[in-house]
């Protein structure tokens, strides 16, 4: 499995996963032709990916949705709520492409199962994707998991918490692209209103660093290769109290992270990781 991530941030997101049979794209939040231009090195064409996964109805999320749909003949998912959110929004042009693509059968919706905070499972030949439950202020927020016979991937951002009933089933993966937004202490001596502070420090706001880190810490094992520190504010957070607070808190814990790369995401493109 390899794995880029193209941009990550409030200005933009997008991430390239390649299974063993499949070419993934989670999330359409920069523009078409920097999507196009991250995956030059892995050579890659954007008509080449068949499966595009949607988080959430954000703008920083599906900025080139449009685009991309418009053009190619890919296979997107995308919770019910997300799509209705799209199609309650003023982008014209976006809700009749998706509306279209819908009617086509290229919009697949994503739906909980009875009673459940889970989902039902996509399965792509050997590739199989777990759709996770984010909380946001979204209309319905999700994370994925992705699996193939080789290795593992874990993507998620733009969530106030996650829930601990996920955790064995996002244990010990191969990855993680995993949201360390703010520090608080910046957030609160911001200049942002306090509206939105509570937003961001809320159960549907974004995860601290702190926060993250338990949740990593929780998570991670002997078999996680990498980890991507994702959308991290570029107003109230900084890359190195990212990872001084990390370190803190795997010490405090006992974790033993040696065998693990720890990766600072931002608007620019990473590296390709094997894993």
């Amino acid at each position: 499995m390899k794995v880029k991530v193209l941009a990550s941030g409030s200005t933009g997101n997008s991430t390239y996963v390649e299974t063993i049979d499949h070419k993934i794209l989670i999330d359409a939040g920069i523009s078409k032709k920097n999507i196009e231009e991250g995956l030059a090195d892995l050579k890659v064409l954007l008509e080449e990916v068949d499966t595009l996964l949607i988080t959430h109805e954000h703008e920083d999320h599906i900025r080139s949705l449009g685009a991309i749909l418009r053009k190619y003949n890919l296979k997107c998912y995308m919770s019910n709520g997300t799509f209705q959110a799209i199609l309650q929004s003023k982008n014209e042009i976006l809700k009749k492409i998706l509306t279209e693509k819908f009617s086509s059968g290229y919009i697949i919706l994503l739906n909980r199962l009875e009673k459940s905070i889970l989902y039902s499972n996509i399965f792509l030949e050997n590739t199989e994707i777990s759709v996770l439950p984010t909380f946001h202020d979204a209309a319905e927020s999700v994370g994925f998991k992705i699996v193939d016979s080789e290795s593992s991937i874990v993507y998620i951002t733009d969530t106030g918490y996650i829930h601990t009933a996920l955790y064995d089933k996002i244990s010990n993966a191969d990855c993680y692209v995993l949201e360390f937004n703010h520090d608080p202490y910046i957030l609160m001596s911001s200049n942002r209103t306090h509206a939105l502070k509570m937003r961001i420090l809320s159960d549907h706001g974004h995860l601290s660093n702190e926060d993250a880190a338990v949740t990593l810490a929780h998570v991670m094992g002997d078999k996680t290769k990498v980890v991507f520190y994702a959308h991290i504010s570029q107003e109230c957070n900084l890359a190195e109290i990212v990872e001084l607070t990390r370190k803190k808190v795997m010490d405090r814990l006992g974790i033993d992270n040696s065998h693990t790369e720890f990766v600072v995401t931002s608007p620019m493109a990473t590296k390709v990781y094997n894993l």
